[in-house]
């Protein structure tokens, strides 16, 4: 693949960064931010008031300013640096509940006699240090390109979390419109007559945005609607001569905020009163934040991919993530990465480019600079409404539209998923999807057919070329051997499987006697522990139907396994062989040898075996007057690779082989010949170049015909000729047919 060159890289970056800030681009984008800002500085808020509570609740003012610092860098950078421009990042909810349980546990283990600052900084440099090595942990994930790992979670399980994700922004924006968390014991107080009216006009608006949405995508729609919402709200004050304060009051209104977030910088000069040994006591929920995040970020991120339709880098975003978690914890900033609601809502409603994410970032730095005061005129109903909008379509499209998509079963992973997200907590519902996934995944490949071909000694041969009676003999004994080519990665269910076809063809009464099992692993990935359990009671079942059992192509690691479970120890039982074919050479050289066939007899008269391939000829003499006799030893090559097509052989006694050779590696066995074959034929009559070798191995008696003399042959025995291609016709015949009947064999 052509490099790119960095400069055009920066420039096609600085070309999609343009295109976000042309006029119509940037209104959708600057409501979108402005409403996500808004959504994010309330967030963020939340999560630094869930922090600096009890003991360190004077201290909360000073959390929120950190936490909008964080919010401020790790929003810029990662927008900045992601692989995706949409992208909104803030500091997350499940980092910062164990953070909270990090600060409490800090505050209760702080020798007698600390002070409430000396307290504060210790969480300060908690918060500062888990930030920090979060972010380092993403830098080398996405290094050593890691992220992919998120890529083997099942769809189900991602469409489960995004269920649940949707379900939870739900009930998350009933709760911001009604200050009550959806639950059943708080249903009926949602429907009584003055609650009813702070969530019904937000789902209804909510359902006005989906449908608007999904009809058209002018880039007016979003900004008129928030506009036109929040001018109706204020409409309905002044109509009903409500004062702000007794509207706020009533919880109409976002607030109350601390009325000034302060950041406090973290100077050397406070390092002397941070307690490092009470920090290095939560050492255990600082490596769980560490973990959490990582799957958070990249389930986040994946999710997104389905939403956006669109590819992300997840190596990219961890390290995006990294250097904004990195940053940010220099400020002591929580720890913040990509936010799944965020950013699909901005893609819903419109927002497109960095401008949404840097915007978004903004509003969370003003709201450090110039205080939260400005956010308790927004309406609760408006934000509830926005979150809602999202939390619908996510429900609808993983919900209903899932039932058509899925089968039953993925289909029923998905809302188990949803359920335990609901009902318990993220966490616990995609580890129970996965559990489940896992043991579909399990039960299904259980039904996969480890045995690639099944094949009978008597239509598949080794590539030795016999002559006809061995063939005859092979093709009437040749039942007695049983050929299994396995695949795959071969576990307790597939390894019971291939035990019970093993022991059904032991047992079956009107096949013939078995006296050979081949178990071909050259397609097998890999052996569990108890996969080897069931190979030892098919040794036991050879030892008592008094078989034997032939192993080949075993991987490195897998013989090793065999031998040392004592599988391979009685080589009356169990022999390994490194091909295929060699194996299959063995187990036919035995059956041969027991129907009392002499495998080293050969016929020593080329006239005879020419005859036998050809029994009305009468003119072989005039044949083998145009042949060379050669007298060679073992290690003698006939012919090498590339050399010209000037001769063929024929084979008297002895025996060759043909076989590709390699640099690198030993060479790979063709077809292994004996007296009555003749060897290169095909180039001989193509043309062509030599493709592969010809060596002999052991002392043989060979006859070559030239070229030369053959066409010499045909202009003064034109006869004799067309007798020699006859027998070269009968001897290629034999040769595909033997071909079709193992492609034959192969294809069943």
């Amino acid at each position: 693949m052509q490099r790119v060159p960095s400069s055009s890289k920066n420039k096609q970056a600085l070309s999609r960064l343009i295109q976000g800030f042309q006029p119509r681009r940037m209104l959708s984008s600057l409501t979108a931010g402005l409403v996500i800002g808004v959504l994010t500085t309330v967030f963020t808020i939340s999560l630094a008031a869930l922090i600096f509570a009890g003991n360190l609740s004077s201290f909360v003012s000073h959390g929120v300013g950190l936490a909008l610092l964080g919010a401020t860098i790790a929003g810029a950078v990662i927008t900045l640096f992601s692989s995706y421009s949409g992208i909104i990042a803030a500091p997350q909810e499940a980092p910062a509940a164990i953070l909270a349980l990090v600060a409490a546990g800090i505050a209760n283990t702080m020798p007698a006699g600390a002070t409430l600052e000396a307290t504060f900084l210790t969480v300060v440099a908690a918060i500062a240090v888990t930030s920090i090595l979060t972010g380092a942990l993403f830098l080398v994930l996405g290094k050593f390109e890691l992220g992919g790992l998120v890529r083997f979670l099942p769809y189900p399980v991602i469409g489960g979390f995004l269920a649940g994700t949707g379900w939870l922004l739900v009930v998350g924006a009933i709760a911001v419109m009604t200050d009550v968390a959806p639950a059943f014991a708080t249903l009926s107080i949602l429907f009584q007559a003055d609650m009813w009216l702070r969530w019904l006009p937000g789902l209804f608006f909510a359902v006005l945005l989906l449908v608007v949405l999904n009809r058209t995508s002018h880039f007016l729609i979003m900004p008129g609607l928030v506009l036109g919402a929040m001018g109706l709200f204020y409409v309905v004050v002044w109509l009903t001569n409500t004062p702000l304060a007794e509207v706020s009051a009533r919880g109409w209104l976002l607030g109350p905020f601390p009325e000034q977030a302060q950041w406090r910088p973290f100077i050397f000069s406070n390092l002397a009163q941070v307690n490092w040994w009470v920090i290095w006591g939560q050492v255990g929920n600082v490596a769980t934040i560490l973990v959490v995040s990582v799957v958070a970020l990249l389930l986040n991120a994946s999710g997104l991919e389905l939403v956006v339709r669109r590819d992300i880098d997840l190596n990219r975003e961890l390290q995006a993530a990294g250097i904004g978690n990195l940053t940010s914890g220099l400020g002591g900033g929580l720890v913040g990465f990509h936010l799944l609601s965020e950013s699909a809502l901005s893609y819903k409603i419109g927002g497109r480019g960095r401008l949404v994410g840097l915007v978004s970032a903004a509003v969370c730095g003003l709201m450090l600079l110039l205080g939260t005061s400005l956010l308790s005129l927004f309406p609760k109903l408006l934000l509830g409404g926005m979150l809602m909008v999202l939390g619908l379509s996510f429900l609808i499209e993983w919900i209903y539209r899932a039932w058509f998509k899925f089968s039953r079963i993925d289909y029923l992973i998905i809302i188990t998923i949803l359920v335990v997200i609901a009902a318990v907590g993220f966490l616990e519902g995609v580890g129970l999807g996965i559990m489940l996934a896992v043991v579909l995944f399990v039960v299904n490949y259980s039904r996969i057919n480890v045995v690639k071909h099944a094949l009978s000694g008597a239509e598949y041969h080794s590539r030795v070329t016999r002559c006809q009676h061995q063939r005859q003999m092979l093709s009437q004994t040749g039942g007695a051997l049983f050929i299994l080519q396995l695949q795959g990665f071969i576990f307790f269910g597939t390894a019971h499987n291939l035990l019970d076809r093993v022991r059904r063809r032991a047992e079956a009464g009107h096949l013939p006697g078995l006296r050979f099992v081949v178990l071909d692993f050259r397609q097998v990935t890999g052996l569990d522990s108890t996969a080897m359990l069931s190979f030892a009671r098919m040794k036991q079942l050879a030892q008592t139907r008094q078989f034997t059992l032939v192993f080949t192509n075993p991987a490195p690691e897998i013989r090793c396994r065999l031998e040392q479970s004592g599988i391979c120890r009685d080589e009356k039982t169990v022999h390994i062989f490194q091909d295929l074919d060699h194996g299959l050479e063995w187990c036919e050289n035995q059956i041969l040898l027991a129907a009392g066939v002499d495998l080293t007899h050969d016929q020593q008269n080329l006239r005879l075996q020419l005859k036998a391939i050809l029994p009305d000829a009468a003119n072989l003499e005039s044949v083998l007057e145009h042949f060379e006799r050669l007298d060679v030893g073992p290690g003698h090559y006939l012919m090498k690779q590339g050399d010209p097509p000037q001769d063929l052989y024929f084979i008297e006694s002895g025996q060759v082989t043909a076989q590709l050779e390699f640099s690198d590696r030993e060479p790979v066995r063709l077809e292994t010949m004996r007296g009555g074959r003749v060897v290169g034929e095909i180039g001989f009559y193509l043309n062509s170049i030599r493709t592969a070798a010809v060596v002999t191995d052991e002392p043989s008696t060979i006859y070559r015909l030239s070229l030369p003399r053959l066409q010499q042959m045909e202009r003064t025995n034109p006869e004799a000729a067309s007798t020699f291609h006859q027998i070269i016709i009968r001897l290629l015949s034999e040769r595909l047919t033997h071909l079709i009947h193992t492609v034959n064999a192969l294809q069943r």
